[in-house]
């Protein structure tokens, strides 16, 4: 059922009623008992997905951040295979937490240095980096 439940989550992903639905996918996967060790399959969803928009910040983020800080490892792993624009706003929101500020803010730079991104990702790494850095 979770499995099913995941696929479902990912065929919303770009449609007008994502924020709603996704909520209630999110509140079903945990009444069949879903924890952390969907985590990476909720990152993997924004990696297919890179430019689409998870709400702000959205019900996949909210599941996700009840496993602050255990999650880190997850998405430094995530940004470094497939940054994503909602992964990258993430990586921010921990810096912005003050949780391991080095090397979120190096991984950070990486992306924002990676000429090989989609640019609108890039930029939105940079654009964070200047503001965790003062720049």
């Amino acid at each position: 059922m979770i499995e099913t439940l995941l696929k479902q989550l990912e065929g919303l992903v770009g449609s007008d009623d994502f924020e709603f639905e996704s909520e209630e996918i999110i509140e079903k996967l945990k009444a069949e008992g879903a924890g952390f060790e969907i985590v990476d399959n909720l990152f993997s969803i924004m990696e297919k997905h890179p430019l689409d928009d998870f709400g702000m910040p959205g019900a996949m983020v909210h599941f996700i951040e009840n496993y602050y800080p255990d999650y880190l490892p997850l998405l430094i792993s995530s940004v470094q295979r497939s940054p994503a624009m909602h992964t990258v706003w993430m990586l921010n929101r921990c810096i912005n937490g003050k949780s391991d500020t080095e090397k979120l803010l190096s991984v950070l730079k990486d992306i924002a240095n990676d000429d090989s991104l989609d640019k609108t990702i890039k930029d939105s790494a940079k654009s964070f980096l200047d503001y965790q850095t003062g720049h």
